[in-house]
């Protein structure tokens, strides 16, 4: 009857250290006290079943920690002296030491990704209402000190309740917002729609100071958020973050914001 596993000491925890099992460990200690013992011996004092023993004893073999010998018509299982475990051990410094020689190598590629991850850009692309929400809690998320944005203010554009409700959050955390639009269409028309806050600028700019371009662009913390209306209902959105980039489209947008026509309160001027 196989007895009861006995609790972890030292001794076990160490061997099971050199790759051993916790029941090649137990055996091979016990055997150190019989160590010339037939299967009958050995399961009076194993604390695993009899079909249990024979795998344990041969993973031990083939360790090298025990052998066996036919005496008669029984075979005697001999526990080899602790000096084997010298070779065991020899076998795990080995391991340990490719193991440290190609985490050596890694290392160097690991570090040279890390560094180019903070020059290469990132590319992030929200299609759909929901997926565009996600886009401008960026924003948000962001904690930017100001915005710059082209927008397109002619034409009808989806998502309005999502533009609004950002928006109000932005107001309410007193994030500035410099706005430039394109004086086409009716679009001066249109700015007399947005209600008036202390942090919100718009200027103006016609075909002779740039191309005309059908996009919304944001401008923030190193960021730049691309949104086109193809779809009369649904958004798609562009968030490339890549400070080269920003910093080239930021001195544009200060240039044309400089050559800009003020219309913040444009409301009150005759259109």
């Amino acid at each position: 009857m196989a007895q009861q596993k006995p609790k972890k000491d030292t001794t076990i925890r160490t061997l099971q250290e050199l790759e051993l099992g916790e029941n090649e460990a137990i055996l091979y200690t016990q055997m150190l006290s019989h160590p010339r013992s037939t299967v009958q011996e050995l399961v009076t004092h194993a604390p695993f079943p009899r079909t249990m023993l024979y795998y344990v004893l041969k993973q031990l073999m083939q360790r090298g920690l025990v052998s066996a010998k036919k005496e008669g018509w029984r075979t005697v299982y001999i526990a080899e002296d602790p000096e084997h475990l010298y070779d065991l051990l020899a076998q795990k410094e080995r391991e340990f030491q490719r193991e440290t020689g190609a985490v050596r190598e890694l290392i160097p590629e690991l570090k040279n990704q890390y560094r180019l991850a903070g020059k290469r850009p990132t590319v992030r692309t929200f299609e759909g209402i929901a997926e565009y929400q996600k886009a401008l809690e960026d924003i948000i998320v962001s904690k930017p000190k100001e915005i710059l944005t082209y927008e397109i203010l002619s034409g009808k554009k989806p998502a309005l309740e999502v533009r609004e409700t950002h928006e109000r959050r932005r107001i309410a955390r007193k994030i500035q917002k410099n706005v430039l639009f394109f004086e086409q269409g009716n679009a001066l028309q249109a700015l007399k729609n947005y209600p008036y806050n202390d942090f919100t600028q718009f200027r103006s700019i016609n075909e002779s100071s740039s191309e005309v371009f059908d996009v919304d662009l944001a401008l923030y913390e190193g960021k730049l958020l691309y949104t086109s209306y193809y779809d009369e209902h649904e958004p798609t959105a562009i968030l490339v973050e890549d400070k080269a980039l920003y910093e080239m489209q930021r001195n544009l947008f200060d240039a044309l914001w400089k050559q800009g026509k003020e219309r913040t309160l444009a409301f009150t001027e005759k259109v």
